[in-house]
């Protein structure tokens, strides 16, 4: 059995108030957003400002994901060489999904183990299927 440790066994608590006032603390010291065309900071700090909202990543994103992922079917395999794998950006994430990636897991399946959001792993392996590295079969 390891050690005891005075590491806490909880992560800290997130106060999203306290979050949210330095985050509008921040934009303030930023000044006035001329590209934008916000001449009033009160107008970036407001939730409901169109500015902000349209600082927020789409949903139109998320939805053609979905419309993509209803589209294929069957397991996925690499089909890429692994020396193009090395060659390619492929960060952290990428590389736990492929490894998943042996011909018997489907996509529903691969969401499922490897534990990650479901819009990351839809976003990674649509990449990957694009540039040929993955294919269904």
């Amino acid at each position: 059995m390891p050690a005891p440790t005075d590491r806490p066994t909880a992560p800290p608590e997130f106060d999203l108030d306290v979050y949210a006032r330095e985050s509008d603390s921040r934009l303030r010291a930023v000044g006035p957003v001329t590209e934008a065309g916000v001449d009033d900071l009160n107008e970036l700090l407001d939730p409901s400002s169109d500015v902000r909202l349209a600082a927020r990543p789409p949903i139109g994103d998320f939805l053609g994901l979905e419309a993509w992922a209803s589209q294929v079917s069957g397991v996925l395999v690499v089909v890429a060489p692994i020396e193009t794998l090395k060659q390619m950006p492929l960060d952290h994430r990428a590389g736990f999904l492929l490894s998943l990636m042996d011909g018997t897991v489907d996509l529903d399946t691969l969401i499922d183990v490897s534990g990650m959001p479901r819009d990351d792993v839809l976003s990674i392996v649509s990449e990957l299927h694009e540039v040929g590295a993955v294919d269904f079969q």
